[in-house]
């Protein structure tokens, strides 16, 4: 038990750190916004999260639930858990947007971070709050289901987006498949503007 505590108390505290690298002070709640739904449509793609869930609503049931992942068996749990709580109108309105928000990134991130544990997702997580016009949340379907294919592609995003990746073959590999996302969520972009897209993300 004690073990499973320290990997979901872990767990909690990464997912905390994403949110605190993303939501700094001067980011717009519009923005904020975007990000959370794109966090939120990734972890529905990859399961993690159920369908119909929107960010504010998983934000403001895990802060009026008050439950904690250290209650739960695991961090999913603790989501299901709070997923299936029902709202009190009455409470929701004294929590601002932006809470809701920040609480419902951190919930999406945390279910992330602990299914591909031995993986960059909590950077991963990081660089789509931090690049939110290029990991849009209509992208989200497609990376998510590559993940589910190649799990490995999570660190290849991330690699490529960070810089750290210099191994030429590696890194067409993993431009083309970013360009094949950007054409299939954007069909009439051109190969040319695709490409620039995907160049652009790298820092």
């Amino acid at each position: 038990m004690g073990l499973i505590l320290g990997t979901i108390l872990a767990v909690a505290k990464a997912a905390k750190v994403v949110v605190k690298a993303i939501a700094v002070a001067d980011i717009a709640i519009k923005t904020l916004k975007v990000v959370g739904n794109a966090l939120v449509k990734l972890g529905k793609t990859l399961g993690l999260i159920k369908p119909e869930t929107k960010v504010e609503d998983l934000g403001d049931k895990a802060i009026q639930s008050e439950y904690k992942p250290e209650d739960y068996n695991s961090y999913a749990e603790y989501v299901k858990a709070v997923e299936d709580y029902k709202l009190d109108p009455e409470k929701s309105k004294n929590i601002s947007e932006e809470e809701k928000i920040k609480k419902g990134m951190e919930l999406a991130a945390g279910a992330m971070i602990e299914k591909y544990g031995d993986l960059p997702m909590e950077e991963l997580c990081t660089e789509i709050g931090k690049n939110p016009d290029f990991f849009t949340e209509a992208k989200m379907d497609e990376i998510g289901n590559l993940i589910k294919s190649d799990s490995d592609f999570i660190s290849s995003i991330v690699n490529y987006i960070n810089g750290s990746e210099k191994n030429e073959t590696n890194l067409e590999k993993t431009i083309d498949t970013l360009v094949k996302v950007e054409k299939s969520t954007n069909s009439s972009i051109s190969d040319t503007d695709a490409l620039k897209n995907v160049l652009n993300a790298r820092k």
